[in-house]
Formats: C-alpha cells, structure tokens, sequence
C-alpha cells in the first residue's frame, strides 16, 4: 500500500507558471492521505463550493481546492461581438486623439491571451490526477464512497481536458493537442511533455467519461449532484461529440452519438415557458437553490466571486466602464415579443437605455455601490444539449425530425412558435436560437463561431480587420512561459510568428 504525501495547506502553490510546475512541490506542511475519506475529504473542498449558494468554501485539510476556469465571459465577449467597448473608457479610448487605444486595439482584433485558463486547468489537473490514481488503492471499506468519489473526479478531468482543447488547439489540424498528465508525482519538477494528438486527447476524454459512466451505472447515487450525475455526462459528451464532428479528428458517428447521448441526458424532461421560472433560474442575487428540468447542475456564486463574478461583463455601473452596457439593437430585435430571454436577459432602465442584465445583478442589494459581484453557470444546460440534438439531426439531412427536436426547445421560450422562425433554412434558424439562448453565457458564442467557421470582419481606426474561418486567432497561443520551461512544446502556428 502506497501512501502519499500531500502538501494541502498553501493553496498559492495550486497557482503555477506552466502545466509542468505544479510537479515541483516544495512542501512546508505534509499530510498524509491514505484512506478512501481522506480523498473524500480532499475533493470534498472542491465539491462544497460547488454546492453552496452562498458561494462559500470550507477549508479541508487546512487549505483549499483550486477549481478550474469556470469564469470566462470577459475572455470571449469581446471576441464574438457580445461586448462591444465604450468610447467613453479611458482605459481602451483616447478621446484626443478620436481613436482607440492599443489595447482596445489588441483585444476587438482578436489577439488577446488566456495564459490564466491554461494555468488554472493544468493546476486544477494536478490534484485531480492524484485523487484519480490514489483513490484506486486507498484504505478502507466503503467502495461506494470509492466510486462516488473517483466517479467525479474523472469527469472533471474529461471536461478539463475537453477546455484545454476547445481554447488551445486548431480545429483543423490534429497534430496540435495539449499536453495530457495522469500520474502527478511521476518525474516531480522535470516534466516537459510533448503536445498529444488531437485524435489522442480525445480517446482519454472519452476514456475517461465512459470509465465514470461504468462507476455511476455499478453505484448509482443521489447525494451527490455535482458531475457525479449520468445526465450531466451524456449532456456534456453531447457537446464533446458535437464540437468534434466538424474538426479535424471527426468520425462518422459523432453526430449519432451527440444525438443518443442527448437522449439519454433529456429522458423525461421538458421545455415549460414559465416567464416567472426562466426569471428564477438566472437570478443570481435570489441565491435560490432548486431543481428544474432547464440545467443538471446550476453553479450559483452569490457576493463573493470565487466561481464566477460577471459584475464587470453583465453589470455596467458607471458610464466610463469599459464594455457598452446595451446589446446592438440589431441584435436584440431578434428577440421576438413573445420570447421569455427578451424579459429575463434585458433591463429598461429609467432615463429609457437598455441594458443587458441576464444575471438580475442590478437587483443586487449592493448594485448601487458599484459591487455586484457573482454569478451564475450551468454547464452543458439541457438547452444546449436539445439544440445539439436538432442539429445533429439537421445535419444528418433528417429535417424532419431535427424541426421536431427545434420545437420541443422553442415550445419554453414562445408563445407562437411557428411565427418565431426567421431564418431561410433549417440549420440557421438552429444556429440562430443557440445565439439568442446563449448570449453572454460564458465561451458558448465564441465556440460557435470557432467551429462553424464564421467570418468576421472589424473597422478599428478605419484599418478593417478580418477574421477568417479557421483563423489561427480561433484559438489562444500556448502560454510564453510555458513555453520558455518546456523545450518540447511547440506554438500554436500563426502565433509562433507573434511576439507575445
């Protein structure tokens, strides 16, 4: 029996330069873990602040689990359009000059970095792989405890991995994966992986979920209602199958599987439009806890934003903010009268401007002070997984059975759903739904449009600035340092001609 010893106290530690270094541990407070509940207990950190509406987390073992990226809006806002910068910031407009400032510049021409997802999910990794490998032979009786716990830890290693790809790597070209740990105390301070194949990245995600489905069919369990849920698993591989059907590693049954895993997570769930509830589910302010059949897991980070603080991207409180605190008109007359989001998602203030507010922050109780921090995030909602399965469909050339699917969504969010279709084919009227349902909702646009291929194109100071299908912008460089620690690693192309 092996026992591990594992700096828990310092959570800074968690924090690292490169995926590689949270090998090198200098530790200055051990702890033994060696039983099934001392992973428990490990997890059990992660898992509380989760679960908690409040937003809280209850140190465990004397520190604190780091937890991945989940708050990403401003990453991707102003790099799909769902943002758009405020002349009246003097932080990104010079009012002198008439112009833009670089750094305006930089972030609306699509060259922005995301070096703090990537070191957030490889130190989120870290710990993960240690509960993933340690549980197996752990002390103790309780294998049902066994399984929940290695259950949910290997599906948050899958959606970690799963991120990794979608941010860091070209939709086109295979060659170009992550790097992919599994046993963290291998090689302590001397790993320099090479990047995996795309086609590789995948089999260990897939690998991963379906070991976790087997654990969750032998013990099943409603206690915990994190990943450790089936439903919440087929709809993640849902958008796993769905984001991979049109990239370079595609297979022939990926748009079948979306659809049978979205099956499988939709099972006796439906879509009500209820004006009242649609409201409750993103108001964060509420901290309301309850179940409804629109999400498998609903993240509700109250005042704090340890998991999520949209106050800067959804809650505009000054009018020298750096984003424009109203959608483009063009797009908010897509939202027909009848449809629950143009209530839910927009705010008429009292001198008459409109206003994005999907989170309710401006009913926050601290909205007038300028602090309307948190939030709210449910992954691979059950929207998202039955607009996978309509355009599974639709893309199989089933068109009937993809309108089918399309009305059963739109059936919760109008009154008239045949006046709601606007769009001269089938697949854009999808498409065009997934925009009006996701808009501000994290990476959810931006991906989209990474793998449709869209087009885009910017004046910024009278220079048009395009952005092509298949754009090496699609996706963000490998860090810099990473890439001065990792001789192995190669850039991103397009990027390795950049300076960074």
């Amino acid at each position: 029996m092996k026992k591990l010893y594992i700096l828990i106290a310092l959570t800074s530690l968690f924090f690292v330069q490169s995926c590689d270094k949270f090998l090198d541990l200098k530790p200055e407070n051990i702890q033994v873990v060696s039983t099934i509940e001392d992973y428990r207990d490990i997890l059990a950190s992660y898992m509380r602040l989760l679960k908690t509406v409040d937003g809280s987390q209850k140190p465990v073992l004397g520190g604190y689990f780091l937890y991945p990226s989940f708050n990403v809006a401003s990453t991707f806002a102003y790099r799909s359009g769902e943002l758009t910068i405020n002349k009246n910031s003097s932080s990104y407009y010079d009012a002198s000059l008439g112009e833009y400032k670089q750094s305006a510049v930089n972030l609306m021409s699509w060259m922005g970095t995301a070096d703090g997802c990537w070191r957030s999910y490889y130190s989120f990794l870290g710990p993960i792989n240690m509960i993933i490998e340690g549980i197996k032979t752990a002390e103790g009786d309780d294998e049902r405890l066994r399984d929940y716990v290695q259950g949910e830890a290997l599906v948050w290693r899958a959606y970690s991995y799963f991120k990794l790809l979608q941010y860091f790597s070209p939709y086109k070209q295979d060659e170009y994966g992550v790097p992919v740990y599994l046993k963290p105390y291998e090689d302590p301070g001397n790993a320099m992986p090479k990047r995996e194949t795309q086609t590789n990245v995948y089999k260990r995600i897939l690998m991963d979920c379906q070991e976790a489905l087997d654990l969750m069919e032998r013990t099943p369990s409603t206690t915990w209602n994190c990943a450790y849920n089936p439903r919440f698993l087929h709809g993640m591989l849902a958008s796993i199958y769905c984001y991979k059907a049109m990239s370079a590693v595609a297979e022939e049954k990926d748009w079948q599987n979306a659809i049978d895993h979205a099956d499988k997570a939709m099972t006796g769930r439906t879509f009500v439009r209820d004006q009242a509830t649609y409201d409750a589910i993103f108001d964060a302010p509420a901290l309301q806890a309850f179940t409804n059949d629109e999400f498998y897991l609903r993240m509700v980070d109250g005042f704090n934003g340890q998991i999520v603080d949209v106050s800067g991207v959804y809650y505009q409180t000054y009018s020298t903010s750096q984003a424009n605190p109203g959608p483009e008109p063009e797009f908010y007359n897509l939202y027909k009268d009848d449809d629950v989001r143009k209530n839910t998602f927009f705010r008429t203030k009292t001198d008459g401007s409109l206003i994005y507010d999907k989170y309710n922050l401006s009913d926050s109780p601290y909205a007038s002070w300028g602090l309307a921090n948190g939030g709210i995030i449910m992954l691979f909602r059950t929207a998202e997984t039955q607009l996978i399965k309509a355009e599974a469909l639709c893309r199989l050339g089933k068109t009937t059975e993809a309108k089918e699917a399309l009305n059963k969504f739109k059936q919760g969010r109008y009154l008239d759903i045949e006046g709601s279709y606007t769009e001269s084919d089938l697949l854009n009227e999808i498409l065009k739904e997934r925009k009006l349902e996701f808009y501000h909702e994290q990476d959810v646009w931006w991906l989209d449009m990474k793998r449709t291929g869209t087009r885009m194109e910017r004046v910024i100071n009278g220079t048009l600035y395009v952005l092509e299908p298949d754009d090496y912008r699609y996706c963000f460089p490998i860090p810099q340092s990473e890439m001065e620690v990792n001789k192995n690693m190669i850039q991103n192309p397009g990027w390795d001609e950049i300076s960074l």
